[in-house]
């Protein structure tokens, strides 16, 4: 068998899983990984905090999808991982504190009960009493997520308890966001002739109400990219971006500062400006496609504050909230009753976030200014007076991918045209499956079975 050559352009979580599955899969492939930064994983970054590594990105993972529990239980992971220690969250709304009513599929509540009083009118309490059969036809293919909720379950349960979610999630509006993408359970409930919510109930019988959610690492999210990192040896060119890709005869020349390297095929894995910028003078189609995907920018500031000011509810994890509260933040996390492993002697460590894709005001704001604005909001929602003991700010720029109706098809047409124009150059990434670090694991080890059978057909 001849051996191949491949390149990986970007070293996140997508680009890093793409390299992995390849070398486990093809091992007498030889991988190039082009990573523009001095550090491996992008997105997913841990640092010292008041004493204690505290992510400043995405802090843990979903355990009901597959492709992050099994990349960790691979690399031997899976025995360190943890799951929160507080299963609650709460809403800020209509100036207060209001618990998520549980169990729920993306904010849409399962049990009636578990509803709190006046966190929804008798009329929307009444259309959750229901089967959840469609009000209106929804579309056979793809349908925003506000479509679906609106049309099975009535607007208030979309603008109280779901789209505060979706926010969370990806900064996105709920009425623009693809369901398909972003909550295909929901798409499938409500085609289900018994009803949206007859089906969410009839899936959720045979759930374990104590099994874990979410998994995170006590060392925070680095360590998986760490391991990673290491198990792919020598591979990596650091601090090489790439400047563009060509066909040369049956091979792909990846141009850098440092040089040309001619390889046999191509995983693109880096944030879909870069990737338009990579293919724009080979491949303008594609790169117009990347070009098209918007965009919603994030910040993430961690607060630790002295007990003896602020104490967070254990049974907690933290609250978000919802754009009609005209608040600048946009969810906050009690680190400490969220994971045991972040509980502080002294300190209550808060991420607040804040940014939308319709509220980009931090964007223009100093340090000094963001960390203000979210410490009024802290002493609105919490009744924080005092000063923190500890501050870090973290921006996400043009970060969040926003998934409008249709982007699951945009890909896929996308794919198709790659394997006409461009035969051995594959895609992964945020923007391919959604923004979860699972989905990116996803999408990273599809473009290496893709590449693979490619290469070895």
């Amino acid at each position: 068998m001849t051996h191949q050559k491949v390149a990986i352009i970007g070293a996140g979580i997508a680009g890093l899983s793409s390299a992995y599955y390849l070398q486990k899969n093809s091992p007498e492939t030889q991988i190039l990984i082009f990573e523009s930064e001095s550090e491996t994983g992008g997105k997913l970054a841990t640092s010292p905090f008041a004493g204690v590594s505290v992510d400043e990105g995405a802090d843990s993972f979903l355990v009901r999808v597959p492709w992050a529990v099994e990349l960790c239980r691979d690399l031997g992971l899976e025995a360190e991982l943890v799951s929160p220690s507080a299963r609650t969250a709460s809403l800020w709304i209509d100036g207060k504190l209001q618990q998520i009513p549980s169990p729920n599929v993306l904010g849409v509540p399962l049990e009636i009960e578990s509803i709190g009083d006046g966190l929804l009118t008798p009329d929307a309490l009444s259309r959750l009493n229901s089967n959840g059969v469609p009000s209106l036809d929804l579309p056979n293919s793809d349908a925003s997520v506000g479509q679906v909720i609106r049309s099975c379950v009535g607007s208030e349960v979309l603008e109280r308890l779901v789209d505060p979610l979706i926010g969370g999630i990806n900064a996105g509006r709920a009425d623009e966001m693809s369901c398909a993408v972003m909550a295909p359970q929901l798409l499938e409930a409500s085609r289900h002739p018994d009803g949206m919510l007859s089906r969410l109930k009839d899936l959720a019988k045979n759930a374990d109400p104590t099994a874990p959610v979410f998994h995170a690492h006590p060392e925070g999210m680095s360590r998986l990219v760490d391991v990673l990192t290491k198990s792919l040896g020598n591979s990596f060119n650091m601090v090489s971006p790439v400047l563009n890709i060509s066909r040369l005869g049956n091979k792909w020349v990846i141009e850098t500062e440092r040089g040309r390297e001619s390889v046999d095929g191509v995983v693109i894995a880096t944030p879909a400006s870069v990737s338009s910028n990579i293919l724009e003078k080979t491949l303008p189609g594609p790169a117009q496609v990347f070009n098209a995907i918007e965009f919603a920018s994030v910040a993430l500031v961690t607060f630790g504050y002295s007990r003896t000011d602020f104490e967070a509810d254990s049974s907690q994890s933290g609250f978000l909230v919802p754009r009609s509260s005209q608040l600048f933040m946009t969810a906050c996390s009690y680190s400490g009753s969220k994971w045991a492993h972040l509980r502080h002697p002294e300190l209550e460590i808060l991420r607040v976030s804040t940014g939308r894709i319709d509220d980009d005001r931090h964007v223009t704001m100093t340090d000094d200014e963001l960390v203000s604005e979210l410490r009024l909001d802290l002493n609105s929602t919490l009744g924080i007076e005092s000063v923190p003991v500890d501050v870090r700010v973290t921006r996400w720029p043009n970060s969040l991918p926003q998934f409008p109706v249709g982007h699951a098809d945009q890909m896929n047409a996308l794919d198709d045209e790659l394997s006409h124009s461009a035969p051995g150059v594959f895609f992964a990434g945020a923007i391919r499956h959604g923004v979860g670090i699972p989905a990116c694991i996803r999408s990273g080890k599809e473009a290496a079975q893709q590449l693979s059978e490619f290469l070895y057909r």
